[in-house]
C-alpha cells in the first residue's frame, strides 16, 4: 500500500519509507506468499482494504526465501509523476550519507526516476523526462502588467 509502505506523501514519516525499504531490498515483509496474486487475494479481503494501505509483504519461494529482492546490479525505475510520493525513496536509494534509518546493505543498482523529483536536490540523479520550461505563467502576467494580489 503506497500510503503504509515505501511512499509516505504527508507525514515526512521514515517509517513509511523503511517498511518498502525491508521488503523490496532486504526481503523481510510481516506477510510472505507463494505469488502476487495470493498476496492481492488475501490482503484485499479484508473489508477497508485499498491499495493505499495494504501492509508490506514480500513473494517467496517453497524454501521461504524471498524470490525479488533489490540487489547488486539491478536497475530500478520508479515510474511516478509525483514527487511528494518519491523523494524520500530517491534519498534512500541515492545519498551515500543517507542516516533516516538503517538500511542494512545498500545494492549497487542502476536507478532513474520518471521524472527529476527533487530539482535542488538532484533527485534522482538519472530521470526519463526532462522537467518542463514553464514560460509565460499568469503570476509572471500579472506582476508584468501591475495587477496586485493577495495570497493568503
Amino acid at each position: 500500500g503506497r500510503m503504509y509502505v515505501t511512499m509516505d506523501r504527508y507525514e515526512n514519516d521514515w517509517d513509511v519509507v523503511k517498511r518498502g525499504w525491508d521488503a523490496q531490498v532486504l526481503g523481510e515483509a510481516p506477510y510472505k506468499f507463494k505469488s502476487a496474486l495470493e498476496a492481492v487475494k488475501t490482503l484485499r479481503a479484508e473489508p477497508k482494504a485499498n491499495d493505499q494501505y495494504l501492509p508490506a509483504f514480500v513473494i517467496v519461494d517453497e524454501s521461504g526465501k524471498s524470490v525479488g529482492p533489490i540487489v547488486d546490479g539491478d536497475a530500478v525505475v520508479t515510474f511516478n509523476f509525483r514527487a511528494d510520493r518519491m523523494v524520500m525513496l530517491a534519498k534512500a536509494l541515492e545519498f551515500a550519507d543517507f542516516d533516516k534509518f538503517d538500511r542494512v546493505r545498500v545494492p549497487k543498482i542502476k536507478y532513474a526516476g520518471m521524472l527529476q523529483y527533487d530539482g535542488e536536490l538532484k533527485l534522482p540523479n538519472k530521470f526519463l523526462v526532462s522537467p518542463p520550461l514553464i514560460e509565460r505563467t499568469s503570476g509572471e502576467y500579472l506582476v508584468k502588467n501591475g495587477v496586485r494580489t493577495f495570497a493568503c
